[in-house]
């Protein structure tokens, strides 16, 4: 399954290259969390000086998860479980878009979305 990437800019010299965008082949099967991991281990988000970045990764019109430079895992909004084509488009391609919050406090972040979600 086709999974387009992109991602803010972190930074006036990373805007060169924005809006990041990038290609990933993943089995349609995959569970969210393990497809999010792979995205994430792949260096794909910029690595911030000080390893304090927050960033929230959106598609499928929905917040997914947020992601923190400090944390070991993302922290998920939706059933992690779910499989990865229960995100994609119409046209069988699951689109991301990772949103840079600079060092918000991803605790927070997440509490407040996750708050937003519920309501």
């Amino acid at each position: 399954m086709k999974v387009y990437l992109t991602r803010d800019s972190v930074a006036m010299g990373d805007d060169a290259d924005a809006p990041h965008e990038d290609t990933r082949e993943l089995p349609a099967e995959v569970p969210v969390r393990e497809a999010v991991a792979s995205v994430v281990r792949s260096g794909y988000l910029a690595p911030i000086a000080g390893g304090r970045a927050s960033w929230v990764l959106t598609g499928a019109g929905a917040s997914i998860a947020v992601v923190a430079q400090q944390w070991e895992e993302p922290r998920f909004l939706i059933s992690e479980g779910s499989s990865l084509a229960s995100l994609a488009t119409g046209d069988g391609v699951v689109e991301w878009h990772f949103r840079y919050l600079a060092q918000q406090d991803p605790v927070a972040v997440h509490e407040e979305l996750r708050a937003a979600q519920a309501t």
